[in-house]
């Protein structure tokens, strides 16, 4: 749980947690329990609430769930998380279906009840559940969840640990600690008649070990249970830090479990071996997207590129290109400045017609300064479209973007046409493509059949894509999905572009710190040999 504010870092802490005891050979279900009254995150706007965190079973959620994935290392599905629309939405159907004749229907205990029976069945193949609630201590729609939580740990006194992580305040204007905040966060706390096992004190600097014995001698938490949880370089150093503090040990003595060798030292040397080499060269990307607040909505991007930096032996710099701004400028001379020094472009996917002129004309840009390019879902589309302009079809377009267009290069998936719900009704999850082995992709991937997760509506349209004077020396259809044919992933000719490729699928979310994904793997190598022929006094093409 957390106090005080939201964003405090509950997501972190409950993966960091999960892959020490992981690490100990512990089966980990990690799940979210969100208080918004929405089914799913698919129409949550990235901007306010971040990305949208796609899973295999094509589940849209949190993106919390992708911290569980990156850090923990497992795979979640719908079963990962719970909001309160889907625990009132199944409750009115069983109403309805004459479930509960004759009953008032009650937060307690039908609510608190259908959320305890998920934890239970969320334990039935795991040693630990790991829950986050979503929001902060106090908020109105988390107090289900809470007194849930109350009424399991009183039923289970001896399986139930509270974790509060909230941050200890620095007041920079009189230079000291102010704890009142957490305290008053585990004070609301203990209203709803639960008591905080261990406090993570989330502090931006060194904290003196005195306000850490206030904290917990306020706080009526045992002070080997109060931890502070600085701020760190990466977010795959928390379970380094935690690992320091023995935070793993306190759980596993508190449930009586043995004791087990933690193996966590190839990951700490990875980790360590990127943060300390300062003589590591860097690489700088740009991604060219149309949301504000880039690091979460596009959380799942900038990890992979981190990751591929780190396959690669490299430090990534991301530079975040507004879309709008590109589509601003008076002429493409007003486009170079965006591009000035970078050695690699990103087009992230997205929606609506918001910024697309400005996403073509950027990959315009890209394709003929010969700049290695990674185009993903609408980047792959938006590349498509680019392409079919500068081959004499001035007026290709989507028809998400221009139902009238004369050159639909990106159509509806079939089926879709008459879809006005905007809930789960796109094509969702992960889908098979299958890809030529003359290809960029699949010296990639390196193998025939690949599986990634897709979150989208429109398609390439295989009558301009197949067209052979449409591709013939540029883009060309390299990986489709083998049962329907449909378009995975276009690509140009080495010899025509040094990297230059797209995809429908969103690999950013398969991306592991251990293992990048492979496409982001390549556009990093592809950005490198570009710094290095910089660095060669080689012209650029």
């Amino acid at each position: 749980m957390g106090g005080v504010i939201s964003g405090a870092g509950k997501g972190i802490s409950s993966a960091s947690i999960g892959l020490l005891l992981a690490m100990r050979g512990l089966k980990i279900h990690p799940v979210k329990f969100d208080p918004y009254l929405n089914t799913n995150a698919g129409i949550l706007a990235p901007r306010e609430h971040g990305e949208v965190f796609l899973c295999d079973d094509g589940s849209e959620t949190d993106l919390d769930l992708g911290h569980y994935e990156r850090i923990i290392g497992c795979h979640v599905s719908s079963n990962n998380i719970l909001t309160s629309g889907t625990v009132y939405k199944e409750l009115i159907a069983e109403e309805e279906e004459g479930k509960y004749l004759g009953q008032t229907i009650q937060f307690i205990p039908h609510i608190t009840d259908k959320i305890m029976n998920r934890m239970i069945e969320f334990g039935k193949d795991a040693d630990v559940v790991i829950i986050e609630i979503g929001g902060t201590v106090g908020d109105i729609e988390s107090g289900p969840f809470l007194e849930a939580v109350r009424q399991f740990k009183q039923r289970h006194w001896n399986d139930v640990m509270a974790v509060l992580v909230s941050p200890i305040l620095w007041i920079e204007t009189i230079k000291e600690f102010k704890t009142k905040p957490l305290q008053q966060s585990v004070h609301e706390l203990q209203r709803f008649g639960l008591q905080p096992d261990i406090l993570l004190c989330r502090v931006d600097r060194p904290v003196p070990k005195k306000i850490l014995d206030k904290v917990a001698n306020l706080t009526n938490v045992p002070r080997e249970a109060v931890f502070d949880a600085p701020d760190v370089q990466t977010i795959y150093r928390v379970p380094i830090e935690f690992y320091n503090r023995h935070i793993d040990d306190l759980i596993i003595d508190k449930f009586h479990m043995t004791r087990n060798g933690v193996r966590i030292h190839k990951y700490r040397e990875l980790v360590e071996k990127y943060l300390d080499d300062k003589e590591m060269p860097e690489v700088e990307i740009g991604v060219l997207g149309k949301y504000d607040n880039c690091c979460e909505a596009y959380l799942s991007l900038k990890e992979a590129i981190y990751h591929a930096g780190v396959a690669n032996n490299v430090r990534t710099k991301i530079r975040w290109i507004s879309a709008e701004d590109l589509e601003n400028a008076k002429d493409m001379r007003g486009v170079w400045k965006y591009f000035e020094g970078l050695h690699g472009v990103i087009v992230p996917g997205g929606f609506d017609s918001r910024g697309i002129e400005g996403k073509i004309r950027g990959i315009k840009y890209v394709r003929e300064k010969k700049i290695p390019f990674l185009g993903i879902c609408l980047g792959l589309q938006c590349a498509v479209i680019e392409y079919a302009r500068s081959r004499g079809l001035e007026k290709a377009n989507s028809e998400e973007f221009d139902k009238e267009t004369p050159h639909p290069v990106i159509h509806y998936v079939k089926g879709q046409e008459e879809v006005t719900k905007k809930c789960g009704t796109m094509r969702l999850g992960a889908y098979d493509c299958e890809l030529e082995k003359d290809s960029l992709a699949y010296d990639l991937y390196k193998k025939k059949v690949i599986s990634e997760r897709h979150r989208h509506r429109y398609e390439v349209n295989p009558f301009y894509a197949d067209n052979p004077t449409f591709c013939e020396r540029g883009l060309r259809v390299t990986g489709r999905h083998p049962q329907s044919n449909l378009i995975e992933i276009m690509e140009m000719d080495r010899d025509v572009h040094p990297f230059f490729i797209g995809t429908q699928a969103h690999p950013e979310f398969k991306s592991r710190l251990t293992g990048a994904a492979p496409l982001f793997h390549g556009l990093i190598a592809a950005a490198v040999q570009r710094k290095t022929a910089e660095g060669q006094g080689e012209p650029r093409a």
